[in-house]
């Protein structure tokens, strides 16, 4: 499973776009893509600032979304300020059911969107996490 925790601030004279906007991609991910798992978006405390929960069954999956219509056909730039994806992954005894796991590599015959997807949102885990089980 690939999950990731989004770090959003939005430009203060965009948020009803930007309320917008999450509205569409929480109806259309739910509606289009099979491999989300959790998709939500959460309104921090700090101002204009928002949080998205993202868990997919894997990568691949993860990168389906990014390159997804619904995804690409919305202007991000115009209302987000910053955006950092971190990635998380479960901790086994206080996630009862997920586990940690590895994605295969990229298929030989991937698509150019997957390869894209790849290049732009590459998914690292942290090397502290090396030895987790």
């Amino acid at each position: 499973m690939t999950t990731l925790l989004a770090h959003i601030r939005i430009k203060p004279d965009k948020l009803e776009k930007w309320e917008a906007i999450m509205e569409d991609m929480v109806r259309q991910t739910h509606a289009t893509e099979p491999g989300v798992v959790r998709y939500e978006y959460w309104k921090g405390e700090a101002e204009n600032s928002y949080y998205c929960l993202l868990s997919f069954k894997d990568k691949w999956a993860f990168y389906h979304h990014q390159m997804s219509e619904h995804h690409e056909s919305h202007d991000f730039g115009d209302v987000l300020e910053s955006i950092r994806l971190e990635y998380v992954d479960p901790v086994a005894t206080a996630a009862p059911g997920l586990s940690q796991t590895e994605d295969p590599p990229l298929p030989e015959d991937a698509s150019e969107a997957m390869r894209t997807a790849q290049q732009r949102f590459p998914l690292t885990i942290a090397s502290w996490w090396a030895g987790r089980a």
